[in-house]
């Protein structure tokens, strides 16, 4: 392990050959090398993918046909220094938006941080995960939909709005950004 992060620090790699290597690999590999990733690398990757050529369709994270409320679970590590790692959970409504939810060790405390995913700008290449919407369903044995900006929420979700780049067919990198401030945070997501 450890060869994602190794080519990351060569000098003038592209996402060419990032998106190369990370399609060469066994999917539990690619799971695991992409989760191995700091706030150095995801830095790098998050920069590098600026320039994708794939623009990201939330058909991405949701097939259109998928059938209604069903799970889509994207693995994730972000660059804090404590409670790294988190699924990202995706699934379409009734109405065709997708919804989705933060799965993470301390949700108890913080808040599931229900979201809306979308594409505003079609002619964009990036996809938002927007916290400033909650969904209207949710799985029946999931936790309560509760608004952002309440409780302990607020100091995690609230006017939050996470923008997310292709990296390849199981990967994209993300980055907070509060208020449409950048935030010195980044996050990898890899497909289960």
């Amino acid at each position: 392990m450890g060869k994602f992060k190794d080519l990351l620090k060569k000098e003038g790699i592209t996402l060419k050959e990032i998106t190369d290597f990370l399609d060469s690999l066994p999917h539990e590999e690619e799971l695991k090398e992409t989760l191995s990733l700091g706030k150095k690398e995801q830095t790098k990757l998050w920069d590098l993918a600026e320039n994708t050529p794939t623009s990201l369709t939330l058909d991405y994270f949701v097939p259109e046909d998928a059938e209604l409320l069903k799970p889509f679970v994207f693995e994730g590590r972000n660059s804090l220094p404590a409670f790294t790692r988190f699924q990202k959970v995706f699934y379409r409504q009734g109405d065709g938006t997708i919804g989705g939810y933060n799965n993470q060790s301390i949700a108890w405390l913080t808040g599931w941080g229900y979201m809306i995913l979308e594409k505003p700008d079609p002619d964009s290449k990036e996809a938002f995960v927007n916290y400033l919407k909650i969904p209207s369903e949710k799985p029946l044995d999931w936790p309560n939909i509760k608004p952002n900006c309440r409780g302990l929420s607020r100091f995690v979700y609230c006017n939050m709005i996470d923008h997310l780049r292709w990296v390849n067919k199981d990967v994209v990198i993300g980055r907070a950004y509060k208020k449409g401030k950048a935030m010195p945070n980044w996050f990898i997501l890899c497909r289960q």
